[in-house]
């Protein structure tokens, strides 16, 4: 209780104080333990965390954004073959997430990955995957619905840099597009 004349805190129930103290106190404990003389500099301990630089390599992919190439960082995957593909060919061990597969679909950015067609720099030989938009666009999320592009027997493959482009020439009956609840977590980092 505020005292109004002086301006100051009264401690007028005093043991109900001490003891939120307490537990203030031993909740601030779990969280933010004393580091002991024992403990500096052992692997795990809080000044070692507090005081180490970590470094993590995370190796870049490339795509293609609004006909722009983008680059992207791959963490997670609810797809146990996207993980092992995607940790094969990069080279990083990424998270296998199958909760990322219960994101809402208007959360879900889309992501365009080539199974035949040109060949290029993609991870299957083929060109490089498509996406939908760049941090800072309305519709971009960081989280990437897979959605696998076949070309058609007849069709005349082309390098396509866009959805648009895509979506053209599927409505053309030039190529497929195959929805899948394949979600990775791979943020773009340029663009």
């Amino acid at each position: 209780m505020i005292d109004k004349k002086s301006n100051k805190m009264k401690l007028s129930n005093t043991p109900a104080i001490v003891a939120i103290l307490i537990l203030l106190s031993s909740t601030a404990m779990i969280f933010f333990p004393l580091v002991s003389e024992q403990q500096k500099g052992e692997p795990g301990s809080v000044e070692k965390l507090a005081k180490a630089n970590v470094s993590v390599d995370i190796p870049i992919s490339k795509g293609y954004i609004d006909g722009n190439i983008a680059y992207f960082i791959a963490t997670d995957s609810s797809d146990k073959h996207a993980v092992s593909s995607i940790t094969n060919n990069t080279g990083f061990p990424i998270n296998y997430s199958p909760l990322l597969n219960d994101t809402p679909q208007w959360i879900r950015g889309q992501g365009y990955v080539f199974l035949n067609g040109v060949q290029g720099e993609a991870p299957g030989g083929f060109q490089l995957p498509v996406a939908n938009a760049v941090p800072g666009d309305e519709d971009y999320s960081p989280l990437w619905q897979t959605n696998f592009v076949k070309w058609n027997e007849n069709a005349t493959a082309r390098e396509l840099k866009s959805v648009e482009e895509i979506v053209a020439a599927q409505n053309n009956g030039e190529l497929n597009i195959t929805e899948t609840n394949i979600i990775v977590n791979s943020p773009a980092v340029k663009w």
